[in-house]
């Protein structure tokens, strides 16, 4: 009796979910140019209670490429297969020129959480933004809306404090360990509410640079309002070298009826001025992503509308445009929820870039989705 009781108790306290999707997609750069590839993306999440306070957390991240691009790219096993953390915990079981296997460990770390206070250690996500499009705040796991089929972002290996200091205020500690000083992060954020409006103010070393951030969330009438900016100072010659500041401003409104506005703005220092380059798609929105540098340019405009159509139906229509580079991509898709496990998506991308006074077709990406959650 006693091993059942045990058996039934260890079953209780654990979890098993996650989701396996097929997506097809067409990139069309020209009428003679049109490129299809397939992905199948499964996500495995495991969580154990081990008792009140402890809790493990393990997720994996499995896709299978396979079409044209795949074929087109004789290392892309060798592109996907780069894990930056500590631990390496990527791998590429199957590598071919027709079909190519990749697996990541994007979350795995203990939580041990008390009355007032919350310590994890491992791979974790750990997000201190407050805008929707752009975080300057978020030193840890800067990330793009462009890329979609990823809503859960990866993880790095960090070892996180967190302390409430009220229901609605806290300070916490992020350490990202490296090498070095220059090759590790370590932060503090101090969040607390103030006149009904909720503020944060962070301090850290960032790779290269200290780091000195603010944000803040509230409300201006019926619409909601996010500011957040982080200024880096290089630790090494700070009165010669260029201070960056990173800074983004939102506004956001939600009707009756259940439609949603976002409109965003973000600016950073260093970004460019003036056309740098004609690359793809990919390489100018989600290249090198850091905190410091969320968008090659130095204004970029982000807008969103969505909303459902029937109940089974949603809606969504985005708009990026980087001003300089001179870039616009727009984003319509399509959410059909066929039951509660099965839903799926027709997404667009279309770029358009002003050269010589005229606008110019670059692109466009289409994407049709299936996804089964489990």
């Amino acid at each position: 009796m006693a091993q059942d009781s045990a058996k039934t108790s260890w079953k209780d306290n654990f979890n098993f979910s996650g989701y396996t999707r097929y997506m097809n997609s067409s990139s069309v750069t020209s009428s003679d140019s049109i490129v299809t590839d397939n992905l199948i993306h499964n996500r495995l999440r495991f969580k154990l209670d081990f008792n009140s306070n402890i809790t493990g957390v393990v997720e994996m991240r499995n896709r299978i490429f396979f079409g044209e691009v795949t074929r087109l790219n004789p290392i892309l096993g060798e592109i996907l297969n780069n894990d930056i953390g500590s631990l390496d915990l990527s791998f590429v079981p199957y590598d071919s020129k027709k079909l190519v296997i990749h697996s990541i460990f994007d979350r795995a770390y203990l939580k041990y959480s008390a009355e007032k206070w919350e310590l994890r250690i491992g791979r974790q996500r750990i997000n201190w933004g407050v805008n929707l499009a752009w975080n300057p705040n978020d030193l840890f796991n800067a990330n793009s809306l462009i890329d979609f089929d990823y809503q859960e972002r990866s993880g790095i290996d960090a070892v996180r404090f967190q302390y409430y200091t009220s229901d609605i205020s806290s300070i916490e500690v992020a350490v990202q360990p490296g090498d070095n000083i220059d090759k590790s992060i370590f932060a503090g954020l101090w969040k607390f509410n103030l006149a009904g409006n909720d503020f944060q103010l962070l301090l850290g070393n960032y790779f290269k640079d200290i780091a000195l951030g603010i944000g803040w969330a509230g409300n201006i009438k019926n619409s909601g309002f996010t500011i957040e900016s982080t200024y880096f100072i290089p630790k090494k010659d700070m009165i010669n070298s260029s201070n960056v500041l990173s800074s983004s401003i939102s506004f956001d409104y939600s009707t009756k009826k259940g439609i949603y506005f976002n409109t965003s703005v973000l600016y950073n220092s260093s970004g460019n001025n003036k056309k740098t380059s004609s690359e793809n798609l990919f390489r100018i929105f989600l290249g090198d992503i850091s905190a410091k540098k969320l968008m090659p340019s130095k204004l970029n405009y982000y807008s969103q509308i969505n909303g459902s159509l029937t109940p089974a139906i949603k809606g969504s229509f985005s708009a990026f445009y980087m001003k300089g580079e001179e870039m616009l991509l727009v984003m319509p898709s399509l959410n059909y929820e066929i039951n509660e496990n099965i839903d799926s998506m027709l997404l667009g991308q279309f770029t358009y870039s002003e050269l010589d006074r005229k606008i110019n077709y670059i692109g466009v990406g289409i994407f049709a989705r299936l996804a089964y959650s489990f």
